[in-house]
């Protein structure tokens, strides 16, 4: 970069933009500096003074300095010295003042070491804690929560805890605090469906599962970052997951990621998160507990925004709501950081699907607002202000009478691609696998293929259906057949004949109707409807067919394809008893030991 500021950093050249820190300057280099109270998400403080260094410049006439590296800007010709003797004597002298502050605190003394500090000089605290008086917690707390927390007290005697002007009555319950904490000083308990934390107790949305709904797949113990769901081997109901509530963290991101909708949680609004049949007019915030907004027009607060499925999302939608949109305050100052991961993969393939059913990607967003109190409301403003009001014009408050899941997810996309103020498609990746034609006299209905495509995809690792078009799209051109493209069956109204995956996609055409498989020969094999939640005696029917077909190959078309996929998925528990399906276009699902 052309506007780069140069320094040297124990006589390292360094590069770096200007704004840089010393600090970031140092940590580019790859040089360690040790610190207490720097975090990537919060404006640096400089209150540990851990990262001391030592600057000069050759203008300074021999003059040298100590300062905090997280605070000091790079300027063009900067020394910088991390282990001088000014610098290691100062770090000594702070570590052993915070070893005597803090006696038993692990971190302390790991950091310690690593800078060879043993022990220390000073006297032990009579009352000694871990708090170092840092102030992560109160900082977290004020830029990216609800403000509750605020130094107590002053010199020695100075703690932290809720505000006394409004008793810490905003407290969420986000352990925010707890998690930024490096010493561990912040405590809290669960206990009986009960967080209790700075003498305040939150009722936990403790997750539960119905097994008559669970198939069993693992995406629940993939997805917790706590490792608590757990598929078992139940009598009677093949393999379900389980949820222990005495140690559920009640974040929800296993019941967002659930494709059957089998988990539920206690103390959370319904299924579909929302009441209203009708939204038209409103855009909806699926907003993380911390993001306190003045704005409450269509909010939805949640545990964490990686419990609202592509279902949910999709379904408010359908009822007319403008947008839809995720606010994820801060995934590294959150103890379910990973369901802010969750949360932005489940927009994009609700954006996806949205763009293929025609409403366009631009109505879900998913966002991380600045810091400050005013960040959600202005992060909210922004998305509303860039909206077109919703192009439907009628809603759907019932239909998915599915139940949750992303059976409902299919519903909900099916019904907005009949809507004939839209102009659904199918997506240019999908297009191009085949020979379009747009005067071609056959139509090439591909279903709901395209959405399960979508979903399947972050569900099942090498997910291959566009093998399976491609190589339908090859034998296509082998025939010399070209088609024309339909996302919808009434836009196959007019075709003088209809190739379809599945016949069952199609009630009401009138022409002729051919299934890919029949084009390449293998009549009869048919292909069966797609469903996330099954029963249990499907599910049994299902691997009997896997063990039957082991070595001899499976008659299925692309759904029973994506079924032999999802059972046998990595994490599940028939993964180790059958490699992965494999398919061809004539209709043969191959599976092998």
């Amino acid at each position: 970069m052309s506007d780069a500021i140069r320094i040297t950093i124990d006589g390292q050249p360094v590069a770096v933009a200007p704004g840089a820190t010393v600090l970031d300057a140092a940590r580019e280099l790859g040089v360690r500096v040790p610190t207490l109270c720097d975090h990537p998400s919060l404006e640096p403080s400089g209150a540990c003074r851990l990262c001391v260094v030592e600057i000069t410049h050759a203008d300074w006439g021999g003059w040298s300095g100590l300062v905090a590296s997280c605070l000091y800007p790079v300027a063009p010709g900067l020394q910088v010295s991390t282990t001088s003797r000014k610098v290691r004597a100062t770090r000594r002298t702070l570590l052993e003042l915070y070893l005597a502050r803090c006696p038993d605190s692990d971190e302390i003394r790991a950091v310690a070491r690593r800078e060879g500090v043993d022990g220390t000089a000073f006297p032990p605290r009579a009352d000694a804690d871990m708090c170092i008086q840092c102030g992560l917690c109160v900082r977290v707390c004020n830029e990216l929560s609800t403000r509750a927390l605020a130094p107590l007290g002053r010199g020695t005697a100075k703690t932290v805890g809720p505000r006394p002007d409004e008793v810490g009555e905003d407290c969420v319950g986000c352990l925010a605090c707890a998690e930024i904490c490096p010493t561990g000083e912040i405590g809290f308990t669960r206990a009986g469906g009960t967080l209790n934390i700075w003498n305040h107790a939150f009722d936990v949305a403790v997750c539960e599962v119905r097994d008559d709904h669970c198939r069993g797949c693992g995406i629940c113990e993939e997805v917790c970052p706590f490792d608590i769901p757990r598929v078992y081997a139940v009598r009677g109901a093949g393999f379900v997951a389980t949820i222990s509530p005495q140690t559920c963290t009640g974040c929800g991101i296993c019941a967002g990621a659930c494709p059957t909708g089998a988990i539920t949680q206690r103390h959370h609004p319904d299924a579909d998160l929302i009441g209203a049949p009708d939204l038209r007019g409103r855009t909806v915030t699926y907003a993380c507990a911390r993001s306190e907004l003045a704005d409450r027009d269509g909010l939805i607060a949640v545990t964490c925004v990686g419990r609202v499925g592509v279902d949910d999302m999709l379904s408010c939608l359908a009822r007319g709501a403008d947008g839809v949109q995720l606010m994820c305050r801060d995934r590294d100052t959150c103890p379910y950081g990973e369901g802010g991961h969750l949360g932005e993969r489940q927009v994009e393939t609700a954006r996806r699907i949205a763009a293929c059913a025609g409403l366009g990607a631009e109505r879900l967003a998913y966002v991380r607002p600045r810091p400050g109190a005013g960040g959600p409301d202005l992060a909210v403003a922004a998305f509303r202000d860039g909206l077109a009001f919703s192009p439907l014009a009628v809603t759907c408050p019932d239909a998915p009478t599915v139940g949750r899941g992303l059976d409902r997810a299919l519903a909900v996309a099916d019904w907005l691609k009949s809507r004939p103020e839209l102009a659904p498609h199918v997506p240019d990746g999908i297009a191009a696998l085949f020979p379009v034609e747009p005067g071609a006299a056959d139509v090439l209905y591909l279903g709901d293929l395209v959405e399960l495509d979508l979903l399947l995809d972050g569900l099942v690792a090498g997910w291959r259906l566009r093998d399976v078009l491609a190589a339908a799209g090859a034998q296509l051109r082998d025939l010399g057949l070209k088609v024309r493209l339909a996302a919808t069956a009434r836009q196959a109204a007019c075709a003088a004949r209809l190739i379809v995956c599945d016949r069952t996609a199609v009630t009401d055409f009138a022409g002729e109707i051919v299934s890919l498989d029949e084009l390449a020969g293998a009549a009869g094999s048919g292909d069966t409807p797609f469903r996330f939640r099954i029963t249990r005696d499907e599910r049994r029917d299902m691997v009997a067919r896997l063990q039957a077909s082991a070595d001899v190959g499976l008659r299925a078309g692309p759904h029973d394809l994506a079924q032999a996929a999802l059972l046998t998925r990595r994490g599940t528990w028939l993964e180790g008893r059958f490699a992965e399906p494999t398919a061809s276009f004539d209709g043969t699902v191959k599976v092998g030991r």
